[in-house]
């Protein structure tokens, strides 16, 4: 599984948008800038400008570096076979991490303005890579970095199969709901509705790849 030159560079751009961002207005920002808001958007943190380099780094710099070499790392080449689905979810991926990084670093540059502690725009985000990523669980592969690793989904395929099949609609309908919530309700529902969707998710697919793992016959 490799990806084209045409793939490779619309990954490499997208990771380097919020670097080349951040060049351009680095020396119009204030030598001290807000590195912290709270769930309602008021700031609640300042730092020096340099640690805004952090935010590009660690987000597009490293994803693109984690789910370039992850395939390299799967003992087993489970993550390859999943083929251009695979390279889809890295485009996804960086496209979400470079929205996210770009916009906080927007949000520091006009953080005097009204609207720019809005965190509206975050939860959206995150319910949409909610949506995305649970319509890529089924195609998921066993392995050992990416999907809903327990300890059952990790030993019998069957247990992995089902439990992202179902990992998808929950993940799915916790996008939905977090997007609704961000559109229509205040930024403290929306925080609680993403947690207990995060959380949640997580208990309900722990629980479930156990049940049906007990389900099997054991040799």
């Amino acid at each position: 599984m490799k990806t084209t030159r045409l793939e490779e560079t619309v990954i490499i751009v997208l990771t380097l948008i919020p670097f080349i961002y951040l060049a351009i207005i680095y020396g119009d920002l204030p030598d001290t800038i807000p590195t912290h808001w709270n769930a309602q958007g008021v700031v609640d943190g300042y730092g020096n400008k340099k640690t805004l380099w952090m935010i590009p780094i660690m987000m597009t710099g490293l994803i693109y570096v984690l789910l370039k070499f992850l395939p390299q790392l799967d003992p087993k080449k489970q993550i390859q076979k999943m083929g251009k689905k695979f390279i889809h979810l890295r485009m996804i991926m960086t496209l979400f991490m470079t929205l996210l990084a770009t916009g906080i670093i927007y949000m520091t540059q006009h953080h005097n303005e009204d609207f720019a502690g809005d965190p509206s725009w975050v939860f959206i985000l995150v319910g949409l890579l909610f949506v995305v990523l649970g319509n890529y669980m089924p195609a998921m592969k066993p392995n050992y970095f990416v999907g809903i690793r327990t300890p059952w989904t990790l030993e019998n395929e069957t247990v992995w199969r089902k439990t992202h099949r179902l990992g998808g609609w929950t993940f799915m309908a916790s996008g939905v709901a977090i997007i609704i919530s961000a559109l229509a309700l205040s930024s403290q529902i929306t925080t609680i509705i993403t947690l207990v969707g995060a959380i949640g998710t997580a208990l309900v697919t722990m629980v479930y790849s156990y049940m049906i793992f007990k389900k099997i016959p054991q040799s």
